[in-house]
């Protein structure tokens, strides 16, 4: 009997047991072909009370699946999958497992006439057991909004109607889709979703005019954080409703850097399908990317 197999000293069961941070390079498929990412990656499992501990050899033994999968079939979603199933075969004491897989992304952006590849966090997860398990996927992009009551109170203030001043917040909009069925959710899409959200999305080269040009933007489009993590929620249910689960929820999350305030402000909303389902998808389906933005 190897060590890890002795009863437990106390009766207290472990939730979760495991490696962090595991480095991995993987292969995923996207629309412009096959793509190469650096993951990191988190695999847990559960012990229980009358077990000393966990082989958490058997957890690198389960990312090396790699090898054994072809590259052709791997989607995020679908790669934490197979780990989290390779997990429960080789801990077959534990009833539960986790795989949480973080990387970062690289969508094409869309905006006006300003094109770019801009970097999102990615984050996949699947936690559970054999028979029931529960997947999230989380998108987080960066960008900014105008504060529409700080832009109403200038207009007042100088007697003007118009592109009054007002302050200006880079932003980091998450949007997450969670259920208890595996779904294939383009990451590209998610992004889309949520830059559109935005007053305007942030870019990481940007010549003069083009500045000049999203400023302006940005200015029509004044938002709260209130309204942010609302049309996020909205936009990702209107893009992905006819491939999620009753079960579902979407959640979206914003932190707006202050420019005026030493503090920040954060804003969270979260819907169902039951929630969301008279909803008028038209104006906000967000499949034409960033561009839907000029509606406003």
């Amino acid at each position: 009997m190897e060590i890890q197999d002795r009863p437990s000293d106390y009766p207290i069961p472990v939730r979760r047991v495991g490696f962090s941070g595991v480095l991995r390079r993987i292969t995923i498929k996207s629309p412009e072909g096959r793509v190469q990412l650096t993951a990191r990656i988190d695999l847990y499992v559960e012990v229980s009370p009358d077990r000393k501990g966990a082989h958490l050899s058997r957890n690198i033994d389960a990312i090396n699946l790699l090898e054994r999968i072809p590259e052709e079939s791997w989607s995020l979603e679908g790669f934490a999958e197979a780990l989290h199933k390779e997990l429960l075969e080789l801990h077959p004491y534990s009833s539960s497992a986790v795989v949480k897989l973080k990387t970062t992304y690289w969508v094409p952006a869309d905006f006006l006439d300003i094109k770019g590849l801009e970097p999102v966090s990615v984050r996949i997860s699947v936690s559970g057991g054999k028979e029931r398990k529960t997947y999230s996927t989380s998108v987080t992009v960066k960008g900014l909004t105008v504060c529409p009551s700080a832009q109403t109170t200038t207009s007042q203030l100088l007697g003007q109607g118009g592109l009054t001043p007002s302050h200006v917040q880079k932003v980091l909009l998450k949007g997450n889709v969670r259920s208890e069925r595996l779904s294939v959710l383009r990451i590209e899409e998610m992004a889309t979703c949520l830059w559109a959200s935005l007053s305007a999305p942030s870019f990481t080269l940007l010549k003069r005019l083009q500045e000049g040009e999203l400023i302006l933007t940005a200015f029509r489009n004044p938002k709260f954080a209130e309204d942010v993590v609302r049309e996020a929620v909205v936009r990702l249910w209107c893009r992905f409703k006819d491939v999620l689960p009753p079960s579902s929820i979407i959640t979206a999350e914003v932190l707006s850097l202050e420019s005026i305030h030493p503090q920040d402000v954060y804003a969270m909303a979260a819907g169902t399908p039951q929630d969301l389902a008279g909803i008028d998808c038209a104006p906000l389906a967000c499949k034409r990317g960033v561009n839907d933005v000029k509606a406003y």
